[in-house]
């Protein structure tokens, strides 16, 4: 098997997983401006991450299975692609348009992972396993940092449907980028391969593996936390903070910027005590007091200390899903590596859709405060610390 050079894999899945996550976090960032043009409450935009995290889910099922038929690298130009035509659809601006342009945008992000990790199978990252697929992991907080800082500017001087347009050119030029090392890094595809088989594949290597199963539920609610962090920050800061929507979509990509150190940070440290589940235990520590110090903001409290909340709070929150990435790579067999974490990830999917969307109807028809919603957090990331110590329990490759 070709092995490929580290730095350009490492550049483009990065730049790949930035790109997708931009798309795809475009509306959060705006949904003041978004909501008040359609008529709709901000938090129904809730509902649109589960619907966008429906179809990650699906297609992360099949990730893998494109990887092998198609080449990881064409399956990183569908991604983008598939964002960049959820965004164009999303931009035409009604509910119908919206709810199906998140569904296209999943379809693209759910196979980012699998054919990324195939990728970085393929080049020499063993001993830095942990920060190498935590720099990649840091091109979600990168998109993040993009929609928070980007997005309100343009939709406030153009209209928040450009904004969209502008996030899906971004993906397309990215998509056209890739195409002079797509023949020489897509050398071992097998054109034999089936896709459809792929999500039996990978639920069935969940199954099996009692530690892959329990790392999956814990990734659950790890990422029901950070996308109910990141999906409502903005609409709370405004709602309940009373700031303006430049200053919390700044706060935003703070927290996004807090959470792409925290990838780094939390990778070097797994590296360095040579233990990917000890350290996504200490993260989940600092989760917790993070959901806490978050849902504690009220109206009146400095801009500063409102920074200091939320960037402990995505530091962590944000900042685990790289470790995650290097430990379900280090439980499987090098072929499996995609179906694995495609399989882990569709388990990652839905705690998105479940986390985020109940968040929005405990809001809308429970009278729950943005604030309470938070606290709440803290209790769903101390159950996945729960379910990581399981994972070590019953025999986690470290």
């Amino acid at each position: 098997m070709k092995i490929l050079p580290v730095g350009a894999v490492l550049a483009l899945t990065t730049s790949t997983q930035s790109l997708t996550t931009l798309g795809s976090l475009a509306l959060t960032a705006v949904a003041p401006k978004a909501a008040l043009e359609l008529g709709i409450s901000p938090a129904l935009i809730g509902y649109q991450i589960g619907v966008l995290y429906v179809g990650a889910m699906l297609a992360a099922l099949v990730g893998g299975g494109l990887a092998r038929r198609l080449g990881a690298t064409r399956t990183s130009q569908l991604a983008l692609w598939l964002v960049a035509a959820g965004c164009l659809v999303s931009a035409l601006g009604t509910l119908p348009t919206l709810a199906l342009g998140a569904l296209v945008m999943g379809l693209g992000y759910g196979i980012t992972n699998p054919a990324a990790s195939q990728l970085l199978a393929r080049a020499p990252t063993d001993r830095n396993m942990n920060l190498i697929f935590s720099i990649k992991q840091c091109g979600v907080p990168i998109g993040g940092v993009l929609s928070g800082a980007l997005v309100p500017a343009l939709a406030l001087a153009f209209g928040w449907q450009a904004s969209l347009v502008a996030c899906a050119l971004l993906a397309l030029g990215l998509s056209l980028a890739m195409g002079p090392v797509r023949p020489h890094w897509d050398t071992d595809r097998d054109a034999a391969a089936t896709v459809l088989a792929a999500p039996l594949a990978s639920l069935a290597l969940i199954g099996r593996q009692r530690t892959l199963r329990w790392l999956a539920f814990a990734s659950f609610a790890y990422s029901a936390v950070q996308l109910s962090l990141t999906g409502f920050l903005v609409t709370y800061l405004v709602a309940e903070a009373q700031l303006s929507l430049l200053i919390a979509g700044t706060i935003l990509a703070i927290t996004h910027a807090s959470g792409a150190a925290g990838r780094l940070a939390w990778g070097w440290l797994a590296d360095r005590i040579r233990s990917g589940t000890a350290a996504l235990i200490a993260n989940g520590a600092v989760a917790v007091a993070g959901a806490l110090a978050t849902a504690a903001i009220i109206a009146g409290w400095p801009v500063w200390a409102i920074v200091a909340a939320t960037s402990i709070f995505g530091f962590s929150a944000i900042g685990w899903n790289g470790v995650f990435m290097a430990v379900i790579a280090r439980q499987s067999a090098p072929q499996d590596i995609g179906i694995a974490t495609g399989g882990t990830l569709s388990v990652t999917f839905a705690g998105v859709i479940v986390g985020p969307s109940a968040f929005a109807a405990l809001h809308d028809h429970a009278g729950l405060s943005y604030g309470a919603g938070y606290a709440l957090l803290a209790v769903i990331t101390a159950l996945g610390v729960a379910c990581i110590v399981r994972s070590r329990s019953v025999g986690s490759r470290r």
